[in-house]
């Protein structure tokens, strides 16, 4: 988990090879670690899913909205699945960067479509980081008011 925590923090910093070389260390760190039923208890929602979604964040962060979309797609469908039932409030919010992809990526019925499943999986979860990632599509979208299905949407979302 620290590459991980490594790979966020050179994304945020805007350093891509280290943030790369850090993802690349906690995919290989996971497959030496040991099996998760004899691992840390506290360490029961780490898998490949979570792996690809902090991949995924990072790409995102690094305006590599594509790549990103990659790594969201394979949290879901790796043989070790990102665990969207366990992890409600990290699904609102992976879904919301998921979103966000798509909005760099120009795909605006994509965005919304993946808006409407954050709202979705949001439903009843009182989170402040939930609340802001929501936040951040919202003022992203913001600038493509113009589009009735937009304005739809940001209204349902306030």
């Amino acid at each position: 988990m620290l590459h991980a925590r490594a790979a966020r923090a050179h994304s945020k910093a805007g350093e891509p090879t280290q943030a790369w070389h850090k993802i690349d260390d906690a995919f290989t760190a996971y497959a030496k670690a040991p099996t998760p039923g004899d691992d840390l208890a506290s360490m029961y929602w780490i898998n490949h899913g979570e792996l690809h979604q902090v991949a995924a964040s990072s790409a995102l962060t690094l305006g590599e909205p594509k790549r990103a979309l990659e790594h969201f797609t394979a949290a879901l469908t790796h043989d070790d699945p990102y665990d969207t039932r366990r992890e409600v409030r990290g699904t609102a919010i992976y879904l919301a960067r998921q979103a966000e992809a798509h909005l760099a990526l120009g795909d605006i019925d994509a965005a919304l479509d993946t808006g409407h499943q954050v709202i979705t999986a949001m439903g009843g979860v009182d989170s402040a980081r939930t609340a802001s990632t929501l936040a951040e599509l919202r003022q992203g979208l913001g600038s493509h008011r113009h589009i009735s299905a937009v304005r739809d949407f940001l209204d349902y979302a306030a």
